[in-house]
């Protein structure tokens, strides 16, 4: 069964939108994002969102993660940028929530591989894409699609759950269930109207299309005889 996560949520309004997915992904002190917002705002946010909530840090102490897990109580922290294989076992033994790590294919100069977050502890890793088009490397929330191809077969190395994220839209999500099969979808972007405020109309047919996707591949093949 394939989940959904809604990422980049910036107010009350979009998480409520966001309440048909399985989770609302925040960004909190990620200072290249237009989508991060302060602890206290993140708050608000989380208690909108009807859902499991997933906390997206870049490179935080590990005393700043877990102030935010004691404050925001979230089901994951998932760390969006350079994090080490040991950072995710030292959050992994001492904070009580799970721990997601975003990776990059074909890999990131200072990032591990994923192997290694698995091994590490990861509950979940989130593949992504980068772009530089800004003068930075932006990690998430790009519009870009990434190598559907490469996630599909890191799928099969890695048994923990993977996450499909980097251009997914109402447009291509359905592909992106049928074709990938990641145990979650992740998106931001493409439900947007601008960085940061999301689209109504969007999120309506991204749920539609995802809904029919998912319920496609859990029909069992109608047998025919005669």
């Amino acid at each position: 069964m394939t989940v959904l996560k809604l990422c980049g949520t910036t107010s009350a309004e979009d998480a409520r939108l966001g309440r048909g997915a399985d989770f609302c992904g925040i960004l909190v002190g990620v200072e290249w994002s237009e989508r991060s917002l302060t602890l206290e705002e993140a708050g608000e946010v989380a208690k909108a969102s009807g859902v499991k909530n997933v906390i997206l840090l870049c490179n935080p102490s590990a005393e700043f993660a877990a102030e935010v897990t004691s404050a925001l109580r979230p089901h994951a922290l998932q760390l969006l940028c350079y994090e080490t294989p040991a950072f995710v076992s030292e959050l992994k033994s001492s904070l009580s929530c799970e721990i997601w790590k975003t990776v990059h294919l074909s890999g990131l100069e200072g990032q591990a591989i994923p192997e290694e977050y698995a091994e590490a502890g990861a509950d979940a890793l989130l593949v992504d894409s980068v772009d530089a088009s800004e003068g930075f490397a932006r990690l998430g929330g790009t519009g870009k699609v990434g190598d559907w191809a490469a996630v599909a077969a890191l799928k099969e190395e890695i048994r923990i759950p993977i996450f499909l994220a980097g251009g997914i839209s109402p447009e291509n999500v359905a592909d992106a269930v049928c074709k990938v099969r990641p145990h979650g979808i992740d998106l931001c972007s493409g439900v947007e109207a601008r960085r940061g405020q999301r689209d109504p109309e969007k999120v309506k047919a991204l749920m539609l299309r995802y809904r029919e996707a998912v319920a496609e591949l859990s029909d069992p093949p109608v047998s025919r005889s005669g």
